[in-house]
């Protein structure tokens, strides 16, 4: 029997005998040669396409920035849309194919839209603008070229719940603080080097990221207004829970956790003429609620509490000259979440939770303190725990109850209070 594969009517080499001989030849070469760089550069994007690899699934960036140019210049110079159209209407032929397969007529006139509702800071300019996202970055330009937060838009068209856009906010109000409540890497860094105006805390990002970062300063440095200054500490984020099996229920593999980098982009206040709503961690509003957690994922806790005037208050004369920041409130746990792993979630209602707030804080005004600490018995699908949960972070938003956007009266069923500990009373005040 042959022991090798003829091809071409040639023996061919056992492999193996190749693989060895290279190996050697590869050992004697390496004695002779310099010592290298132990980090080895990134593949090159023409190596990537060599290999059949898109250079993005990299990091590496598939546009180059647009020019930065001078948007104050810009604003200066603008006259109307017309006209501004006329002087950007000379497309590259390509860039004019692509927007006419995605249909966008007017992309030109909306562009332009973005300058006119900037130059005269007027908000409802930007809701001739057909794009979603379009029409949102103009409304975020009129608020920050006019300082004014509260223009922001909502991260979620209708959402109270969520906020408005953090970066636009911490831009518009010149508080680089609050770029802490951008959960995504790049966005968070850009925000505070536009706040800055400084190019150099671009340099935090990864070298495909920095681009594009650089960019946005120099093409905002000369509109926006220097930063404020003398600003306090953000509170620091603080984020506990501890938890025990009781009445023959075992303890879950994890009794103690802390989640303090759950909390650590803040939390939005929702106010209505007599009430406070704030949400801290993920409530889930979904049937995804019901699946239990892998037994790898992390411990998770969210909440929702709203406080308002006590009972005896209600319907009174105080109750409708209430105003949030100058009276009493008396905090109602709304919804409660607890996520083990390897376990269905824990959710009251519909859960029994026999639990007190202990502590309640909630401040108006961005920047000040939210906190809550609660601790009690929660029982579900026949298992009962002793929980205690101690949550505190920074408002990164204050945002009024929407008119057809109803958050107050809560979303969820009240879950019913119980006597408050001692020391639990709650005051809503401006600053903190």
């Amino acid at each position: 029997m042959e022991c090798t594969r003829r091809t071409n009517g040639r023996p061919a080499v056992n492999a193996a005998v190749l693989l060895v001989v290279a190996a050697c030849s590869g050992c004697e070469e390496k004695r002779h040669l310099p010592p290298t760089d132990p980090t080895p550069p990134p593949p090159s994007p023409s190596a990537l396409t060599a290999l059949g690899i898109d250079a993005g699934v990299l990091g590496e960036p598939l546009d180059p920035p647009a020019p930065a140019g001078d948007l104050q210049a810009e604003l200066d110079r603008f006259v109307n849309v017309d006209q501004c159209v006329a002087e950007r209407a000379k497309l590259d032929p390509l860039i004019g194919d692509a927007l006419g397969a995605i249909g966008y007529e007017t992309f030109l006139r909306d562009a332009c839209r973005l300058l006119e509702a900037a130059k005269d800071r007027k908000r409802e300019t930007c809701d001739k603008i057909d794009s979603s996202a379009l029409r949102s970055r103009c409304q975020s330009w009129v608020a920050m070229v006019s300082q004014t937060p509260d223009a922001c838009p909502m991260q979620f068209e209708g959402l109270v719940t969520r906020g408005r856009d953090p970066s636009c906010v911490a831009i518009a109000a010149k508080d680089p603080r609050l770029c802490n409540g951008e959960s995504r890497t790049v966005q968070r860094a850009t925000c505070e080097a536009m706040v800055a105006r400084d190019p150099g805390k671009c340099d935090a990002l990864l070298p495909n990221q920095r681009p594009l970062c650089q960019r946005e300063v120099a093409r905002w440095r000369t509109v926006l207004a220097p930063p404020l200054e003398g600003l306090e500490k953000l509170p620091k984020p603080r984020g506990k829970l501890t938890i025990r099996g009781v009445s023959g229920t075992p303890d879950p593999p994890t009794t103690e956790a802390d989640l303090a980098q759950d909390f650590a982009r803040g939390v939005v206040v929702v106010t209505a003429r007599d009430r406070v709503r704030i949400e801290l961690g993920t409530v889930v509003e979904s049937e995804a609620a019901r699946i239990a957690a892998s037994p790898q994922k992390r411990p998770r806790v969210g909440l929702a509490a709203v406080f308002e005037p006590k009972a005896k208050d209600v319907g009174g004369p105080s109750a409708r000259s209430l105003e949030p920041g100058k009276n009493e409130l008396h905090p109602v746990l709304q919804k409660l979440e607890i996520e083990l792993p390897g376990e269905a979630p824990i959710v009251s209602p519909p859960a029994t939770c026999s639990c007190k707030i202990t502590t309640a804080r909630a401040g108006t005004a961005r920047g000040t303190e939210a906190a809550i600490a609660l601790e009690g018995t929660v029982t579900s699908a026949g298992k009962s725990y002793e929980i205690g949960i101690d949550l505190s972070t920074f408002v990164r938003d204050v945002v009024p109850e929407a008119a057809g956007a109803r958050v107050l009266p809560p979303l969820h069923p009240a879950i019913p209070p119980t006597v408050p500990a001692s020391g639990s009373r709650l005051f809503v005040r401006d600053g903190g």
